[in-house]
Formats: C-alpha cells, sequence, structure tokens
C-alpha cells in the first residue's frame, strides 16, 4: 500500500509521522497536567507518572530502533545526507538526557505529591516536549524523504516489528489506541488494515474500550475521536 506516491519496493513512512504524532500530542499535554495536580495528592501524581514512564520507555524504544535499523543504512547509502543523520543522533542524546531527568523527578514526585517537585518536573518535560517536537519536525521534514529513496520496504518494516516486539503484549492494544486517536479517518483505516485480522477484531472487541477507560483516567476528558 502507499499512501504519499512511493515508488514500488520502498517505504511509505506515513505511519512513522503517525507514531511521531502521538508522541506530539501526549509530551506535550503532560506539563499541564502535571502542573495541575493537587498538593499531596498520590493517586493522581503516581497515575501521570505512571503514564511518562510508558511513553518514555516507548520513546527509548523507538529511537533506539532509529539508531540501530535506520541511521547505518542512511549513512551507508546517502553519504550526502550524513550531516543530518548525525544531528539526528546528537538530538537522540539530548532527548534522552531530559527524558532520564524527566524520570527521575517524576519518581520523586510519584512518591511526594509536592507543589516544588511537580513544578521542577512539569518544566523539564515542556523543554522535552518542545525538543521532541523540534526533533521530529526535523526527521519528518530531511530524513523521510531520504528514507523512502535508500530504504527498502523490508529494511523499513523491520523498524515497526522492532518496535512492537519490544512492547509488551498486555500493553498492545491500549497503545494503538493512543497512536489511533487524533489521526484522520483514512489514516486510522490505513493503519488499521496493516495489522493482522486478528489484532484488528482484538483491537474493536476489547482495545477501544480498554483505551477509552485509560484515556479518561490520564485525562480527565473522553478522548475526541
Amino acid at each position: 500500500m502507499s499512501t504519499t506516491g512511493t515508488a514500488p519496493g520502498r517505504p511509505d513512512t506515513y505511519d512513522m509521522i503517525a507514531v511521531h504524532n502521538a508522541f506530539r500530542r501526549h509530551f506535550s499535554a503532560l506539563p499541564d497536567l502535571v502542573s495541575a495536580v493537587t498538593p499531596g495528592d498520590l493517586t493522581r501524581a503516581r497515575r501521570l507518572i505512571e503514564f511518562l514512564d510508558e511513553l518514555g520507555t516507548g520513546l527509548h524504544h523507538h529511537h533506539t530502533g532509529e539508531d540501530e535499523l535506520i541511521w547505518p543504512i542512511l549513512l551507508e547509502r546517502a553519504p550526502a545526507d550524513a550531516a543530518v543523520v548525525l544531528r539526528m543522533e546528537e538530538q537522540h542524546t539530548r532527548i534522552t538526557e531530559l527524558t532520564e531527568r524527566a524520570h527521575r523527578e517524576g519518581a520523586e514526585f510519584a512518591t511526594t505529591a509536592d507543589p516544588s517537585i511537580r513544578d521542577r518536573l512539569a518544566a523539564t518535560l515542556r523543554t522535552l516536549a518542545d525538543a521532541l517536537d523540534e526533533h521530529m519536525a526535523e526527521e519528518e521534514r530531511h530524513i523521510l524523504p531520504v528514507v523512502e529513496n535508500h530504504m527498502t520496504a523490508p529494511e523499513w518494516q523491520a523498524l515497526g516489528e522492532r518496535g512492537r516486539e519490544h512492547m509488551p503484549k498486555d500493553r498492545q492494544l491500549v497503545f494503538l489506541g493512543f497512536i489511533l486517536q487524533g489521526v484522520p479517518d483514512t489514516i486510522r483505516r490505513n493503519l488499521l488494515a496493516e495489522i493482522p485480522l486478528p489484532a484488528r477484531l482484538a483491537w474493536r472487541v476489547l482495545g477501544r474500550r480498554a483505551f477509552d477507560k485509560e484515556y479518561r483516567e490520564i485525562y480527565h476528558a473522553d478522548p475526541q475521536w
């Protein structure tokens, strides 16, 4: 399937943008969600830090997959674009540093719900969200066209397979919801069409309900589809 007119045998990278947008939405929302926690509300603090930890773990595996499966190929096959690839690696390092700081501050906040720690964590999360948005925008603008010209579809598919392998099976349907929610209907249909039929059925029967429940816990609102 191709939605962007890529050549036969070349990857269609629209799925990467869908994943990026999920990370953007939720990392951008976290600073305000954390800032709104009432001092001493340990239940709310712990729930948001659980979400942060899962997001951070997902982001780590996403970036590690790129480090292992994309950058080496592009450095070999597209040497003219080496500078931007190396910049992607540097940005990964910076984002990892910020994510690790957020995890440390989050662990402290989850045990105290202290307002001073809350405010420090919210500031770190804003810096992280800004760095992530800058990185992903540059990757989409400069790297994905190079991927479409220099990688094969199977090589690209290996990145998605790696991501699924590192996601706990009991969390896959919920995380699918975080990716599907907020994307246009056409993209949602395309993404669902690319997963096995049993997974599509599981999403419709179980996943959507489980996702809606978790979304309400985190955002105190119904998900907008």
